[in-house]
């Protein structure tokens, strides 16, 4: 299990931290909504712990077959989700955490993990494409929206940055509020790039297989944290970087709503394709990993509705939030007890394909896909 225990698992702690977080900043105040938070930050901090040290001690017994997650396609776009992993929980330390543990300490904790994940985001934006650009050897009809998950760290990283501003000093904080917005650049014209490749491929190829069909979902993380840059930028960030802050804020909340429309088309597409392969009359939705795609990218969705809402105080936009977050549950509910009985039979722990050891092994193996690793 240690030797194949990857950054795949990674996207558990996205889902579960992702979850967490919305559940806290609800603009829709529910009961126990403070209980609930809390517990599923101390579920939240478990599994990151545990993810973390096998991932640590893989690499220090198993170092072999760790870099050999880099001469693979699929395995090697999962540092991505360890990046977006480490940034969630440092968000959730400062959405949740002040209200557990001393505020400095949580302040200071969730400055750290945004450093760490922002120093991961780096590597995987940069390492990751350039060993496709060199390395790897794929076809066009491979194309699919998980090659989304190196791109978007620093898009995530911008949009919690985007909380953590009033609590740096003011020297630091005109230099962190032009950091998030490059960050922000960097992954939103990459992330356009790499949807118009998905998009290609939907239509000059075969449709998308039911275990590639989740995939479709994680085109809406990006879009999410957009919205959520683009409302929070003019009132958060404007008035550091000497800007008309004014200005800024209506241009931000017309981009916010503008992408809230491309993410409500991406998510009909992405719905019908699930229900596609729920008919009973194609080969099914088989469950893998995967199926996180339904959780963190729905969330961060949510996330930026919960940002318009409180922008424009909208009733509509509250509306909104709330029927996502519901669904954001009831996708969680199912994604987390599926694994949980995974964990426990065993079959998520079980390799499921070879890892190959270069470049030339893989292109000289069958050409598949593989989303379950």
């Amino acid at each position: 299990m240690l030797r194949h225990f990857g950054t795949n698992w990674f996207t558990v702690v996205m889902g579960v931290g992702i979850v967490t977080g919305l559940t806290a900043s609800s603009p829709v105040p529910f009961p126990y909504q403070h209980l609930l938070s809390s517990v599923l930050f101390c579920v939240l901090n478990g599994v990151f712990g545990i993810a973390l040290a096998l991932w640590i001690t893989r690499w220090v017994v198993h170092r072999d077959v760790a870099m050999a997650d880099f001469h693979h396609p699929s395995r090697l776009l999962f540092y991505g989700a360890l990046a977006m992993g480490i940034n969630v929980v440092g968000n959730d330390y400062l959405l949740v955490g002040t209200h557990l543990l001393p505020p400095s300490l949580a302040v200071t904790l969730s400055k750290i993990l945004w450093l760490a994940g922002a120093g991961v985001s780096t590597f995987a934006v940069v390492i990751v494409p350039f060993l496709l650009f060199t390395l790897h050897e794929v076809r066009q009809e491979e194309t699919l929206a998980n090659w989304l998950i190196p791109v978007v760290p620093p898009i995530v990283a911008a949009a919690l940055g985007m909380n953590l501003l009033p609590y740096w000093q003011p020297s630091v904080a005109g230099a962190m509020a032009t950091v998030l917005v490059a960050m922000f650049g960097t992954t939103f014209f990459l992330f356009i790039m790499v949807s118009v490749l998905v998009y290609a491929r939907l239509v000059y190829h075969p449709r998308l297989t039911g275990e590639t069909s989740p995939t479709l979902w994680i085109e809406i993380g990006p879009i999410g944290m957009s919205m959520a840059v683009f409302s929070n930028f003019g009132p958060d960030a404007s008035h550091l970087l000497h800007l008309p802050s004014t200005l800024f804020a209506a241009t931000g909340i017309f981009a916010a709503i503008a992408m809230w429309g491309v993410g409500l088309w991406w998510i009909a597409i992405a719905l019908l394709h699930t229900l596609l392969h729920m008919t009973g009359e194609k080969e099914g939705l088989k469950f893998h990993l995967g199926w996180w795609s339904y959780v963190f990218p729905i969330g961060s969705y949510t996330t930026g509705t919960y940002a318009l809402a409180r922008s424009l105080h909208s009733p509509l936009f509250t509306g909104a939030s709330f029927i996502e977050f519901t669904a954001v549950w009831v996708f969680f509910a199912i994604v987390a007890l599926r694994t949980t009985a995974g964990i426990i039979n065993g079959q998520l722990l079980r390799p499921h394909k070879h890892v190959p050891g270069s470049a030339t092994a893989w292109k000289s193996e069958k050409r598949d896909v593989d989303l379950s690793v």
